[in-house]
């Protein structure tokens, strides 16, 4: 006989039900290729901007701490704006943004260690090479051919980011460093495939927490093997931290797993390629010098965002 009482196996199914649902809906609603555009450009300006707040936050405090804080502060962000989602935490977000953590932390480290090791040059030319290493991943990661427009794109901005790394400083040498920067853009490339591989069956903020949150932790782990003190910073780092986190990293990852749900990693990656450009105006705009090939460098690279949009097709999918 009922209890009229309602039956709890029910009501969690009910309650799942009611969550893919509303993430199906939310996947919907597509953005416009305005909106999307917009968002991408104030990521790549954002994290342009912070190449100098980084720079001098490292003369303060360990690489490993620095990263720790930032993306503790990235995850608490997000968890208090979006707490609520945490709820309907799904295994596969857990399980695929734990493996996108783990790749973006890897990213950070190699990238970290390695510029001990190599010059600034170097690194930022091997860095650039995520740009070629995208549409390779994606061919045998998503078994998706690019279009002729992203194929010509990212040509044109690998040659941009080639250009802006040459300077006087510049050494084409490959020891310990130039291969722990390597590793760095495979990893980026890596990243950012399985962004488009996952987001667009997962809530996007889950995702992004979750790899924020696995980031932060491995940080901390890394501190005692770098042997960096368990010391609180000064307030500068704070400040720092906190820009970096809530700006670079809870926003920009958060738009990076939203705005992949929609479009091909190798479009995503011509816009991610404005980064070095942002870096280099505001370099300039502190005083530093941009000769003739790096202001070309800008220029192919903002080519190859327009040449990203035709609809031409090398392959059939």
């Amino acid at each position: 006989m009922p209890s009229g009482k309602p039956d709890t196996d029910q009501l969690v199914t009910q309650d799942t039900s009611a969550h893919l649902a509303s993430v199906r809906q939310e996947a919907v609603r597509r953005p416009n290729s305005l909106g999307i555009g917009l968002v991408l450009l104030l990521a790549t300006l954002i994290w342009g901007s912070t190449f100098l707040v980084v720079q001098r936050t490292i003369t303060l405090t360990g690489p490993f701490t620095f990263l720790a804080l930032r993306f503790s502060i990235g995850a608490l962000t997000l968890a208090l704006i979006y707490h609520r989602r945490l709820i309907h935490l799904t295994r596969y977000e857990l399980c695929a943004g734990s493996l996108m953590g783990i790749i973006l932390f890897a990213s950070y480290a190699t990238q970290t260690l390695g510029l001990q090791y190599t010059t600034t040059s170097m690194a930022g030319f091997l860095t650039g090479l995520y740009v070629p290493f995208v549409p390779l991943l994606s061919i045998l990661l998503l078994r998706r051919w690019p279009a002729l427009g992203a194929m010509l794109g990212i040509v044109l901005s690998f040659c941009g980011l080639t250009l802006l790394s040459l300077n006087e400083h510049f050494a084409l040498s490959f020891g310990p460093g130039e291969m722990l920067i390597l590793a760095c853009a495979v990893g980026n490339a890596l990243h950012i495939v399985l962004i488009s591989k996952y987001a667009p069956r997962a809530d996007a903020i889950n995702l992004s927490l979750v790899q924020i949150a696995i980031t932060a932790l491995l940080s901390f782990v890394a501190m005692p093997i770098a042997r960096e003190p368990f010391v609180l910073p000064s307030w500068p780092v704070w400040l720092s931290c906190l820009f970096m986190g809530v700006l670079a990293t809870a926003f920009c990852l958060a738009a990076m797993n939203r705005i992949q749900q929609f479009i091909s990693s190798e479009r995503a990656t011509l816009a991610y390629a404005l980064e070095p450009v942002w870096t280099a105006l505001f370099g300039y705009l502190a005083g530093e010098r941009l000769g003739l090939l790096a202001w070309i460098g800008c220029g192919c690279i903002l080519l190859a965002m327009l040449a990203g949009n035709l609809k031409l097709r090398l392959f059939k999918r």
